[in-house]
């Protein structure tokens, strides 16, 4: 870690935090419960020619216990705050809103060294928790790469875009403009517009007989006498018959597979070389697509290595991870619109909907199928296989434990 110092009392002091090495940090606990039994605590602050620096905090907000007194109140104050140590062993009391007026600016220094070392600690957990857990990570993205449902999943939507390209097409459009509604368009009696076209005939008779014999045969021969109200009168509207989830199924965007497969080489590389730098094609490769986004709208990340130790390299490669976990499960999400499609209601409501629509030809709902009669008469089927399964994220779920909660 590098060396920092802090000016208390006008004296320029070596920070305690930076002292430590990162196996000294692993082992130390950087907050109390009992602030007020700490061995050697004092209720005065201690002279400022002394070393201090915050060894621990501490922070009860939203319980219910009494308040804690604070070395520079001296009073009971504060439910949140720090443990300030000097080097000849003697602790006080500090409510967090007060560190500032013992020390003035200072304080900033005292409590920006421990915050590095207790950011520090937790990041050094949380890696050495992904350490220890990739391996076994890597072996469940091996047998997620040859589960038969990325297979499955492919046939059968290739099925559904190239057997029936229209309803692929509409589907989408379905989904990208209206969430997923599947509406038809219906003919309905429209007694509004039958009661303004009454009142407007009402207005004219008015008018007509105001009107002399003579106007009138004249307004008959121009073809200007009143017109009887029409009825009926109709309106088209749109009515929802049911809505599709699917938000990838139909789109164009890569496969399930192809993305679990560039995700699972960033692993590997991870795996394979686990203190390498990033390069500079991977910096090249990070930088140039920061801010552009996939198919799926979600970012590229390179990831990098184990070798960046400093906080911001630790902290960026937990977020990359994180991200690519994430990735990962939306993929196990997208295999899961296939059933989630062949769901009987599901089936049913796009079934009305196409025909309705006209999507050249016929559509019927099975069971856990889809049949579609083209308007020369063939008919071709698209069904959920029988033996179709979502892949487990178990495998997910446990490395971002460990990553979340270290060793």
């Amino acid at each position: 870690m590098q060396t920092q110092t802090a000016a208390i009392g006008g004296e320029q002091f070596e920070g305690y935090w930076d002292r430590l090495s990162d196996e000294e940090l692993l082992r130390i606990s950087f907050t109390t419960d009992d602030p007020e039994n700490l061995e050697g605590l004092v209720l005065q602050v201690p002279s400022v020619k002394e070393r201090p620096f915050v060894e621990f905090a501490y922070d009860f907000r939203g319980s219910r216990r009494s308040k804690i007194r604070c070395a520079h109140c001296k009073y009971p104050n504060h439910l949140a705050g720090f443990v300030i140590k000097t080097d000849s062993g003697q602790r006080f009391l500090c409510g967090h809103l007060c560190g500032a007026k013992i020390y003035g600016a200072d304080f900033a220094h005292l409590h920006k060294d421990f915050s590095h070392a207790r950011d520090r600690a937790g990041y050094l957990r949380r890696v050495q928790g992904l350490r220890e857990a990739l391996p076994g990570f890597m072996r469940y993205l091996t047998q997620l790469r040859s589960d038969p449902a990325f297979d499955l999943y492919d046939r059968t939507r290739q099925t559904l875009v190239t057997r029936m390209p229209r309803l692929r097409g509409a589907l989408q459009v379905a989904i990208d403009r209206g969430g997923g509604t599947l509406s038809v368009d219906e003919n309905v009696r429209d007694f509004a517009a039958e009661g303004r076209d009454e009142d407007r005939y009402d207005r004219e008779m008015e008018e007509w007989n105001r009107t002399t014999v003579t106007e009138r045969k004249k307004l008959r021969r121009q073809g200007q006498q009143p017109d009887k109200p029409r009825k009926p009168l109709y309106k088209s509207v749109s009515r929802p018959i049911g809505t599709v989830a699917t938000k990838t199924l139909f789109s164009t965007a890569n496969s399930p597979r192809q993305v679990v497969e560039d995700i699972a080489a960033q692993f590997a590389n991870l795996a394979d070389d686990p203190v390498k730098q990033m390069s500079a094609a991977d910096k090249l490769a990070f930088f140039g697509y920061r801010g552009k986004q996939d198919a799926q709208g979600s970012q590229w990340r390179v990831l990098v290595g184990f070798g960046d130790t400093s906080n911001k390299g630790m902290a960026n490669l937990l977020k990359q991870v994180g991200i690519l976990l994430d990735r990962l499960e939306e993929q196990v999400e997208r295999l899961a619109e296939l059933p989630s499609f062949f769901q009987p209601r599901t089936l049913s409501a796009v079934a009305s909907w196409a025909t309705a629509a006209k999507l050249a030809g016929t559509y019927t709902a099975g069971l856990n199928s889809l049949v579609f009669e083209n308007n020369h008469g063939q008919t071709v089927a698209a069904q959920l296989p029988p033996e179709f399964k979502v892949p487990s994220v178990s495998g997910i779920e446990r490395l971002r434990l460990a990553m979340r909660e270290g060793t």
